[in-house]
């Protein structure tokens, strides 16, 4: 243990404990598959939507392991960032590191929580106008996930999310979540500091 690993006030008696970790890595990751993903939606407009050769038989399971690869990275450099802020700010926040993973699977609660848990990330290390930046990829992601399925499934009766309509809302979708993970990231220090909570 290092001198920047020595906990201080507090965070020495408090636990858990975490250990600050450069987000860059993860955000990197993250946002190229992102940005590969929306190049995807953007050849499957330009390619004919459901008939799109992205979508073609022969390329099973490619498109289903692009966007389970975009979900894990998202959710690594996430909790990662949750981490740092409980490092940056030790006992601050409402909802655990751990939660800030559970959250996105607790059915009616994941409509909300992930958002609320971003903006005490960001309240570290961002600035009052980031408000607007997170709760656009909220609303875009909403209209791109549930509230898209309950509109295709109750008002249109069929499954086709491979329309325009829905590929641009996609690509859209991936621009702020870029956007977001560029302002997040760059909220946090690139470094270890001395006087916070880290061992």
């Amino acid at each position: 243990m290092d001198a920047y690993n020595v906990p201080v006030g507090p965070a020495a008696v408090r636990g858990p404990r975490y250990r600050f970790r450069n987000p860059a890595g993860p955000a990197v990751v993250v946002q190229s598959l992102i940005a590969t993903q929306a190049l995807t939606d953007v050849y499957v407009i330009a390619t004919g939507g459901a008939h799109s050769p992205w979508l073609a038989e022969d390329m099973v399971p490619w498109p289903a392991v692009l966007q389970v690869a975009c979900w894990i990275a998202f959710l690594f450099w996430f909790h990662r960032v949750r981490c740092n802020a409980e490092v940056l700010a030790p006992g601050s926040h409402k909802y655990s590191p751990a939660f800030a993973l559970g959250a996105w699977i607790i059915p009616l609660a994941m409509w909300w929580l992930p958002r609320r848990i971003t903006l005490d990330i960001q309240r570290l290390g961002g600035t009052p106008r980031d408000v607007w930046l997170i709760n656009a990829w909220w609303l875009v992601w909403l209209l791109d996930g549930p509230l898209s399925v309950a509109f295709h499934y109750l008002v249109l009766g069929h499954w086709d999310y491979h329309n325009p309509v829905d590929e641009s809302i996609d690509v859209l979708c991936a621009v702020l979540a870029i956007a977001l993970v560029r302002r997040v990231t760059a909220g946090q220090p690139a470094g270890p500091l001395p006087y916070f909570n880290m061992t």
